[in-house]
């Protein structure tokens, strides 16, 4: 499916998907309707998206007004979709695709006072584990302690230490991946030349 993986709120979005085979055989614009379910947390941003025949396949629009319903805060939103085709006779439906989309906030459209943390949430998690790790060595924190009946045990620095390996792993992973996306490149390439 072509729906793109990620939108900024407020933005005007368009895909275009041509025909298919589905186990119930050829799936064309003549034929069937098909149509983008979006859903998140957001109720009032709940869209379904029908296409607009173009020639065999058909063409969809995210209004800037329907994107925005999306995202209205500060930061990223995973919003799942469901693509599903419908004959045109009403008497069959199959649901053809299915995936996540991220919408990132509209910038321009929050106040300028407004606080934005354009981290993603790996980031902010690895930051959340440097400063306990931190907060442990300059003596600040205690691991375990008890107050009456309740106890709490915090997670020992071993741990805390793989589990910051674990998220520098993922950060790397996205870096990458967005250097990939924007054109440039893969850093983890090794040229060879043979004489």
């Amino acid at each position: 499916m072509s729906i793109p993986n990620k939108i900024i709120a407020g933005d005007s979005v368009s895909w275009t998907e041509v025909s298919f085979i589905s186990a119930l055989g050829s799936i064309t614009s003549a034929n069937w309707k098909l149509t983008y379910s979006l859903r998140g947390s957001l109720p009032a941003g709940n869209v379904d998206v029908l296409g607009a025949a173009s020639g065999g396949g058909w063409n969809f629009q995210l209004s800037p007004a329907q994107s925005a319903a999306l995202n209205t805060g500060a930061t990223r939103l995973t919003w799942y979709w469901q693509a599903w085709a419908q004959s045109l006779d009403l008497q069959q439906r199959c649901t053809v695709g299915s995936g996540q989309l991220f919408v990132s906030p509209n910038l321009a459209a929050m106040a300028a006072n407004t606080a934005f943390d354009g981290r993603s949430q790996a980031e902010q998690i690895y930051a959340a584990i440097n400063n306990e790790i931190k907060a442990r060595v300059d003596g600040g924190v205690s691991v375990e302690y008890s107050i009456g009946n309740r106890s709490l045990k915090r997670e020992p620095t071993a741990e805390l230490i793989k589990l910051r390996s674990h998220y520098l792993t993922i950060i790397s992973n996205e870096r990458r991946a967005q250097q990939l996306a924007t054109g440039q490149g893969n850093s983890g390439r090794v040229g060879v030349r043979f004489k």
